[in-house]
């Protein structure tokens, strides 16, 4: 087995006690946080390249064990921060197209509901992808994937969505499998969200009908993803319709989630916590029931700051559902019409100043918790010994840098 070294970390945060406590009401004396600290990691060959694997050791530098003088070490001279790989858990990163008009609209006074009235929205992203080829979608997606890289993500959720047919979602998950096999070294996770929308050729029980009984059997047999999701709201999905669509997801092998209360109250968060969803996103409309609901359960509450932001748009209540006992993980939402930011620290500035998290909140919402958000909990979000070796070597030598320097680049 071959075995590397990193050490004198200006600080390593291994996250042991955010796992200990399942990512809830998370304090600093959590993070973990070893001074002049080093790790050892295993690395395995995949496609001819050297990919980490298993963390084999975590503690301070003086400390490592003898057994490991000899094996070849990175050495961050006291400079940079090693932390766990941050986990991106909800993106919509494959898409053809451009609205960055429909931003200057907005900007001049038009909502989200107008666009989408006028022909704008989800809707004017599926036409664009429907229209491009698989490997059109794959050239477009590539350079998303490596610039989310930059910012220190190693775990990676991408939705299908701007299909909108049988073929044109099956397209969209065939290229996510792809971008599994170009980055070995990022685990990307895949949603099939069929019910994004519904298109304007078809009504919206007819196109719940395609998607129960014919989107996800291709889906389930083609092994083309891990999840499946729906957007619940006002104008798109009721929570009758996504019952059944989720209900025929479990069937087929594929776990929930669900996009709940972000333009109305519509008592969805309540409902993905009914069916055990692995998380509820957005919540910026979320009710003191569902509050409730989401502190007493398993779901993850996975907060996109960066779209409230780009929409101008009231933030989720996130201090109140974590003075509540919920699991609160951030993600960046990235879509091109929405949330148009690939950037994770980006998204944590966001989250500081404007839902007043704090660092170790933060930690832990963009680490162990959203790996919980993808049913990963027990493989990623700590540097300890037996988790996957995902890890980030910070350009900071404390972990807030990365946030408090906000809009850089790598």
């Amino acid at each position: 087995m071959k075995l590397r070294a990193i050490v004198h970390a200006s600080e390593l945060l291994t996250g042991t006690g955010v796992r200990a406590k399942d990512g809830r009401r998370i304090d600093e004396d959590d993070l973990g946080r070893i001074a002049d600290g080093a790790m050892v990691y295993s690395i395995k060959k995949v496609g001819g390249r050297d990919v980490p694997h298993r963390i084999e050791w975590v503690g301070t530098t003086s400390t490592l064990p003898k057994k490991y003088a000899r094996i070849k070490k990175q050495d961050l001279k006291g400079k940079r921060a090693l932390v766990p790989g941050l986990i991106d858990c909800h993106t919509h990163l494959v898409f053809a197209g451009d609205r960055a008009a429909e931003f200057a609209r907005r900007c001049a006074g038009e909502t989200y509901e107008q666009i989408k009235a006028s022909g704008g929205g989800i809707i004017s992203t599926v036409r664009a992808t429907r229209d491009a080829s698989e490997s059109e979608l794959l050239r477009l997606a590539i350079p998303r994937v490596k610039e989310s890289m930059s910012f220190g993500v190693r775990t990676l959720e991408i939705k299908s969505g701007y299909g909108l047919s049988v073929e044109s979602e099956l397209k969209i998950l065939r290229v996510i499998r792809a971008l599994r096999g170009k980055f070995p070294e990022v685990t990307i996770r895949s949603t099939f969200l069929g019910a994004h929308s519904y298109p304007g050729e078809m009504g919206r029980e007819a196109y719940c009908d395609l998607v129960c009984d014919e989107m996800l059997p291709r889906v389930a047999r083609e092994k083309l993803a891990d999840t499946c999701d729906v957007f619940v709201d006002e104008g798109y999905f009721t929570v009758e319709a996504a019952q059944r669509i989720l209900a025929r997801a479990k069937e087929l092998g594929m776990a929930a989630k669900v996009h709940a209360d972000e333009l109305s109250d519509t008592g969805s968060a309540a409902f993905a916590v009914g069916i055990g969803a692995l998380s509820a996103d957005h919540l910026l409309r979320i009710s003191e029931a569902g509050v409730r609901a989401l502190a007493a359960s398993e779901t993850t509450a996975v907060l996109l700051p960066g779209t409230a932001f780009f929409l101008n748009a009231a933030q989720a209540p996130g201090r109140k559902l974590i003075a509540a006992g919920a699991r609160v993980a951030l993600s960046t939402d990235f879509n091109p019409g929405t949330c148009t930011t690939l950037s994770l620290p980006l998204v944590m500035t966001i989250a500081a100043l404007q839902i007043g998290l704090s660092r170790a909140e933060i930690f832990a919402a963009t680490t162990y918790n959203a790996a919980c958000a993808l049913g990963l909990g027990r493989s990623k979000g700590t540097l300890e010994k037996g988790k996957d070796a995902d890890f980030w070597v910070m350009p900071f030598d404390r972990f807030e840098g990365c946030y408090s320097r906000f809009g850089w680049t790598a």
